[in-house]
């Protein structure tokens, strides 16, 4: 038994999205909060400060693992220190299963949802770290990977920032070797028709700018309601969009599945939804044709294997939201993770100074639209220490 010695948490005043945080405080997007004036401008009008939290779980045996989650309120150091470190010291990190169960039921009066499971997310990742540490194996070769050699990424960005500049970024991203790209809608049920029109010239001039044999997607960001939803797919269509992402408030299932009804369109969601409870209710009400989870939301790697079982048994694909090295070890894992989705730096725009240093050490970077994972043990990477500065 390798029991845990110590359980640690630090704050870093910097976002698990990476660049894409920071820059899309000040871009343009649809976003839940555009029904009202005040907040319609940017996300940054509402938006927290950036953070994550790292998590760090040293055994008796001095195997260290990592974890990370997003922390903008820096919520998640208190919930483990005050609550659920005193349920790991002690125990046997090789008990993963039990460990979440643990902490899951004990945080139900004040979690299943939310920051309570961000903090779960993070230990969980770290435990799984630990556990490949303990045996020299990267995590993926516990899932039973790799399934295949390389992991094809789509980028995601292409905010409506004027039509050229959408089109140059679009057409560079194919000359990179991106076969899929998504871009933001600008626009809501606040702004009409004319938005609504704006929304389909967006999607226009990026199928226009790829021609006929690349992937495009879109994101609504939660922006939208069912009526004014009915009526864009009408008009975006003709597009052949691969997905249509987050059109609605997250817990709005009904409205989801009437919009598969809709539409030939295929409907995706899932980066603001928890536990695999949440997503067999997304199955059960036929919601989505792509479930897109965050594993350091939605309760780490022991959470995403239940609901890629859970896709795979009802034939659908899991696509996880936002780059990082937990979901490329998830998608090495996993045969219906078809992709996963990178930030690239736009060509028209630079990275931000606060971004120039990275989190990760070791983290692999796409090449030609593709990732190629190491064999190091665990996640294979290095918290850099220099974001704790």
């Amino acid at each position: 038994m390798n029991k845990i010695n110590s359980v640690s948490v630090s704050h870093v005043n910097r976002s698990i999205w990476g660049h894409l945080a920071e820059r899309e405080k000040t871009l343009p997007l649809v976003t839940p909060l555009d029904i009202y004036p005040q907040f319609q401008e940017t996300r940054g009008s509402w938006f927290w400060e950036s953070g994550m939290a790292v998590v760090e779980i040293e055994t008796v045996d001095g195997i260290i693992g990592h974890g990370w989650c997003e922390d903008g309120c820096d919520a998640t150091a208190r919930i483990i220190d005050n609550h659920l470190s005193r349920l790991l010291v002690g125990q046997d990190a090789a008990e993963i299963e039990g460990l979440w169960d643990r902490l899951f039921r004990a945080s139900l009066p004040y979690g299943r949802k939310g920051s309570a499971l961000h903090a779960i997310s993070a230990i969980d990742i770290a435990l799984w770290d630990i556990a490949g540490k303990s045996v020299g194996k990267p995590v993926y070769e516990l899932f039973g990977g790799p399934v295949r050699e390389t992991i094809p990424v789509y980028a995601s960005a292409l905010h409506p920032v004027g039509h050229e500049k959408v089109a140059a970024e679009a057409k560079a991203y194919v000359a990179d070797g991106y076969q899929a790209m998504k871009m933001r809608f600008p626009f809501g049920p606040g702004d009409g028709i004319d938005g609504m029109r704006e929304n389909e010239r967006h999607v226009a001039n990026v199928r226009d700018a790829v021609g006929d044999d690349i992937e495009i997607m879109a994101d609504a960001y939660m922006g939208w309601d069912f009526a004014y939803a009915k009526k864009m797919v009408r008009l975006l269509e003709p597009y052949r969009l691969a997905w249509l992402e987050e059109a609605f408030l997250p817990d709005d299932l009904n409205s989801y599945a009437k919009l598969r009804q809709e539409t030939n369109i295929p409907i995706s969601g899932g980066e603001h939804e928890y536990t695999h409870f949440g997503f067999q209710q997304i199955i059960e009400k036929g919601a989505m044709d792509i479930l897109q989870p965050d594993l350091r939301r939605c309760g780490g790697f022991t959470v995403a294997r239940k609901i890629a079982a859970l896709a795979a048994a009802a034939g659908l694909n899991v696509i996880p939201h936002a780059y990082g090295p937990v979901h490329l070890h998830f998608a090495q894992g996993h045969t219906n993770v078809p992709m996963i989705e990178h930030f690239p730096v736009p060509c028209w725009d630079e990275l931000p100074d606060v971004d120039r240093e990275p989190i990760f050490h070791g983290e692999p970077q796409p090449s030609g639209g593709y990732v190629t994972m190491s064999r190091e043990p665990g996640l294979g990477v290095t918290v850099n220490d220099k974001i704790f500065t």
